[in-house]
């Protein structure tokens, strides 16, 4: 199993680090490496993340379709309800558009500009309790299983 270590004095140092190790945990470790545990979250971070970064556009064209349906599982499991049915709504817009190949930013915004996807967009920025939070609570129950602190 893959953990971060924490030491004691990096926690007196930085009350955050456990919650900084989880996050580094997520956005580094290949998905095949972690845990049923571990994925659950990494899904969750990802599709946070690639939204609230650049919308479910961003989410899609960067992460593809391939792991949906877990996302969509992993957010229902840590009570993201209400983002797991923007997700779901997002993939049907997104499977039922015409994609060419992008090979450039501008191209990128004139897609974006078509706001397919901005209504779902918003009402996701808009969801409490945010990803963050559920995830708080998720590290909080799980901590054995992506920190282990030493002292």
């Amino acid at each position: 199993m893959i953990r971060r270590k924490v030491t004691k004095g990096m926690l007196n140092e930085n009350p955050y680090e456990k919650w900084n190790q989880f996050i580094d945990l997520l956005a580094m470790e290949e998905y095949s490496d972690l845990t049923q545990t571990q994925k659950v979250a990494q899904l969750c971070f990802l599709y946070d993340s690639e939204v609230q970064n650049g919308g479910h556009l961003q989410y899609f064209l960067n992460r593809g379709t391939k792991f949906v349906r877990e996302s969509i599982t992993a957010l229902q499991s840590i009570g993201a309800n209400s983002q797991a049915k923007i997700l779901t709504k997002a993939f049907n817009i997104f499977n039922t558009m015409e994609l060419k190949r992008i090979d450039d930013v501008h191209e990128y915004i004139e897609l974006e500009e078509e706001g397919k996807f901005l209504q779902l967009d918003l009402e996701y920025y808009q969801i409490e309790p945010t990803m963050d939070g559920l995830l708080e609570q998720y590290l909080e129950k799980y901590e054995m299983d992506f920190i282990l602190v030493e002292y």
